[in-house]
């Protein structure tokens, strides 16, 4: 059922986010054109739009609020808590199952690997345990955290002291993390995810029951503009993207609170 139900999220988040959701309102513009002057306009408005969100500049503009909302942590503060009354967590951010320059022919996505890769700094300075939370939704032999594991382990001689790896998406990362960390007698997360990705991963562990000290990382509205920034590309798509995401994620799971 966990299967079918991220199978079903993912097509719909196609449909719903960039650049998906622009060649959906292009054919349906296109398709009215021939009957209505507002279908060209629609048409024009979503490739205007997809033209826009592939800037640097404007994906600053949209993930500038979350970087205003969610400050870098302080590692004193995170310090102060001790390994015995927290724990660093570190959520997965994807991962690629062609990768056949490895044994297991699967790595991390670019998102698991920066994060792995703070946690593990973050951990040297703090002195705090690392847990690792993402299973393996589209398949595979090893889940996102087994291999962020591997990497804190093998690449950066990080002792991980706990594996979630049967989630499938954040609610499920806090869901199952909770639990696991409640035999511990442990309550308090330090919780490592992109800045664009923090308010719905706090809501979703402090709706666990857990204490989150968010730990945001990926920083990117503050960068000294370039004349590249205000040309397309991919990478100023991907932000854009991101922050499109979260917010039609946070209206998701107010929806969510509201039925259930």
């Amino acid at each position: 059922m966990d299967v079918l139900v991220w199978t079903a999220t993912n097509l719909i988040s196609a449909l719903i986010l960039p650049p998906g959701v622009f060649f959906v309102l292009l054919a349906m513009g296109l398709y009215w054109s021939r009957k209505h002057r507002w279908g060209r306009w629609l048409a024009a408005g979503s490739l205007v739009a997809f033209a826009l969100l592939t800037l640097n500049v404007v994906a600053y503009v949209l993930v500038a609020p979350f970087e205003t909302r969610w400050p870098p942590l302080d590692p004193a503060v995170a310090k102060a808590l001790g390994p015995e009354r927290a724990v660093i967590v570190v959520l997965g951010g994807g991962r690629f199952l062609a990768a056949l320059e490895y044994p297991a022919r699967e790595t991390l996505a670019a998102a698991s690997l920066r994060r792995t890769a703070y946690a593990a700094q973050l951990s040297a300075r703090t002195g705090l345990p690392l847990a690792v939370a993402g299973g393996r939704p589209g398949g595979g032999v090893l889940g996102e955290a087994e291999l962020m594991k591997n990497l804190l382990v093998n690449g950066f001689g990080q002792r991980v002291t706990l594996v979630e790896d049967a989630s499938f998406d954040t609610r499920q990362n806090a869901l199952y993390m909770a639990k696991a960390l409640a035999a511990r007698n442990i309550r308090t997360v330090v919780l490592v995810t992109d800045v664009t990705h923090m308010p719905r991963a706090a809501r979703a562990f402090e709706a666990a029951g857990l204490r989150v000290v968010p730990a945001p990382m990926h920083f990117r509205a503050s960068a000294p503009l370039s004349v590249i920034d205000f040309l397309p590309s991919v990478d100023g798509l991907e932000l854009s993207r991101n922050a499109w995401r979260e917010l039609v994620g946070a209206v998701w799971y107010r929806m969510r609170r509201a039925i259930g």
